[in-house]
């Protein structure tokens, strides 16, 4: 009896790790790596929209200082660039993080990403094996790069 209800508890933790459970452990794992001044006692959006705010107010100084004319002005103009293009990922993250956490949507974001099932699960699988492997400090911001390079057009396609 007690093996039935044991095996029908680990079924039941298999079965629901469906590419919507899948991708929603990847963006709150992804945003919270995002949000580094994310406290306990604020949630979790609360903090991401106060740094894409902080995001916004940093490209509009870098697009006010603008100048081709001179290499300080073109540092500006790829600082607004970098900063836009940061700003834009924390947007889609946060976007999918609120889409992910509705209940109702499960079954048409399941329906949506069935194309991309093999990417999510890779992601996914790639995001378990990195947790538990150590990994040079230096290295850490170029793969989390990469990682959300992968994961932005799949996060597109929630919208």
């Amino acid at each position: 009896m007690f093996f039935q209800s044991f095996t029908k508890r680990q079924m039941e933790t298999v079965i629901k790790k469906d590419l919507y459970d899948q991708l929603q452990h990847i963006v709150v794992t992804i945003l919270s790596g995002e949000v580094t001044n994310h406290f306990q006692a604020n949630h979790i959006l609360y903090s991401a929209n106060i740094q894409l705010a902080e995001l916004k107010e940093i490209a509009s100084y870098h697009r006010k200082n603008i100048n081709m004319h001179s290499e300080v002005g073109q540092f500006h103009k790829d600082a607004y660039d970098m900063t836009i293009k940061k700003a834009n990922q924390l947007q889609l993250i946060i976007d999918s993080y609120v889409t992910l956490h509705i209940d109702l949507e499960r079954e048409r974001i399941n329906h949506r990403l069935r194309f991309l099932d093999d990417k999510v699960v890779s992601l996914y699988n790639e995001l378990i094996e990195f947790k538990n492997q150590t990994i040079l400090p230096q290295l850490e911001e170029s793969y989390w790069g990469a990682y959300k390079t992968d994961l932005m057009p799949i996060l597109a396609e929630l919208r």
